[in-house]
C-alpha cells in the first residue's frame, strides 16, 4: 500500500514546491525537487520526477523551463496574477469594517496564492497606519448568514451598536433585537452596509455590518420588495447625496471641477461650456446638508444656477454656519 501511496504524494509535493517557491521569475531547480522530497521522506531519481512535471503539464499546469544554470522549473499559471492579489490587498487593508485580526488573515491567504517571493510584494504593497479599523470580530460571520438569508429570501433579527461617551460600545433600544428582510449588502466609502426593508419604519434602511451582532435568520419569509424599489437608484440616492427631496438643478462650475462631477454624478449627465473657463451641468440630486456639504468643499469655484429657492436654501445655510461661529 505504501508503494503505491507514495508516488501519488510525490506528484502533489512537487506540486507544493511549485507553488510556493517559483514563478515567472524565480524558478526550482532538479537538485532542489530531490532534496525537498528527500526531506519529505521521498527519495526521487530526476527520471520520475521528469515523468511527475510531464504529468502536471498534461494535466493542465503551465511549467516552463528558464534559462538559468542550472536549469530552473517555473509555475506560470494561476488563477490570479500578482497585480490581481495587489488590487485585492488593497481592498483588504483599506477596508474600515474588516478587522484587523482578519485583514492579516486575509492577506496571510492570499499570499498563499502566489509564491513566496511575490507573497513579500504583497506584504509591502500598502501603507495604512492610521487607518480606523473595526473592532467588531464577528464580521465574518454576520456577512455569512446575511449572504445565506439574501440567498434564501429569508428575514434576519440582530442587535445594534454604537458608541457611547466612555468610548465603548452599547446597544441601541436598550438590546431589542432588529427584524429587516435583507435585500442586498453594499461597500460604499470603505464601509459595508446591508439594505432591506424595516417593518418598525415601513420603508427600506440600510444598516451598518460592523455595527451589527447576535444575527440570525428567522427562516420567515421577506417582505416583498416595494414595487418602487430599485437598488441602483437606492445607492444613487442614499449613499451618494442622502435622502431628501430630488431636485432638477443646473450648477455652474470651473472646468477643473469636471472630475469630481463626473465622479459624483456619472458621466450621463448634461453638460455644456459657459465661456473659456466655466462649465454648466444638469443634474438631478437629493436636496440635504450633505449635497450642501459637497458643493461647500469648492468654495466660489461653483454655483447653483437654479431653481432659485435651493439656491437662496445654500446661500441661508451658509450664512447660518457663519453666524454660529461667532
Amino acid at each position: 500500500m505504501a508503494g503505491t501511496e507514495q508516488p501519488r504524494l510525490k506528484i502533489l509535493h512537487l506540486l507544493r514546491l511549485l507553488e510556493e517557491e517559483s514563478d515567472e521569475e524565480h524558478g526550482v531547480t532538479m537538485t532542489r525537487m530531490i532534496s525537498y522530497l528527500d526531506s519529505h521522506g521521498m527519495s526521487a531519481e530526476r527520471k520520475s520526477i521528469y515523468r511527475d512535471i510531464a504529468t502536471l503539464k498534461e494535466f493542465g499546469y503551465e511549467i516552463e523551463m528558464n534559462r538559468a544554470k542550472p536549469v530552473e522549473y517555473c509555475l506560470m499559471n494561476r488563477s490570479f496574477d500578482i497585480a490581481e492579489l495587489k488590487l485585492l490587498v488593497d481592498a483588504i487593508q483599506s477596508a474600515h469594517f474588516i478587522p484587523e485580526e482578519m485583514t492579516g488573515t486575509l492577506i496571510r491567504k492570499l499570499e498563499s496564492l502566489t509564491s513566496k517571493s511575490r507573497a513579500v510584494e504583497l506584504r509591502r504593497q500598502v501603507h495604512y497606519s492610521g487607518r480606523v479599523k473595526t473592532e467588531n470580530s464577528h464580521v465574518y460571520y454576520t456577512t455569512g448568514t446575511l449572504h445565506d438569508a439574501i440567498n434564501h429570501n429569508e428575514r434576519v433579527t440582530f442587535t445594534y451598536i454604537e458608541h457611547n461617551i466612555e468610548k465603548g460600545t452599547q446597544a441601541r433600544r436598550a438590546g431589542a433585537s432588529y427584524e429587516i428582510s435583507p435585500y442586498g449588502l453594499v461597500w460604499n466609502d470603505d464601509k459595508y452596509y446591508v439594505v432591506g426593508y424595516y417593518e418598525r419604519y415601513a420603508k427600506v434602511c440600510n444598516f451598518r455590518v460592523d455595527r451589527m451582532k447576535s444575527v440570525s435568520s428567522t427562516h420567515s419569509v421577506n417582505h416583498p420588495k416595494p414595487e418602487d424599489f430599485d437598488i441602483d437608484n437606492y445607492i444613487k440616492n442614499e449613499f451618494g447625496m442622502y435622502t431628501g427631496e430630488t431636485v432638477s438643478l443646473d450648477i455652474r462650475l470651473t472646468n477643473s471641477l469636471m472630475n469630481p462631477l463626473m465622479d459624483r454624478f456619472g458621466t450621463a449627465i448634461p453638460v455644456h461650456r459657459d465661456g473659456p473657463d466655466h462649465i454648466i451641468a444638469h443634474i438631478q440630486a437629493a436636496i440635504s446638508p450633505v449635497f450642501y456639504s459637497w458643493l461647500f468643499q469648492f468654495g466660489n469655484s461653483v454655483q447653483i444656477i437654479k431653481p432659485a429657492r435651493i439656491a437662496e436654501e445654500y446661500r441661508k445655510m451658509v450664512r447660518e454656519v457663519l453666524e454660529g461661529m461667532g
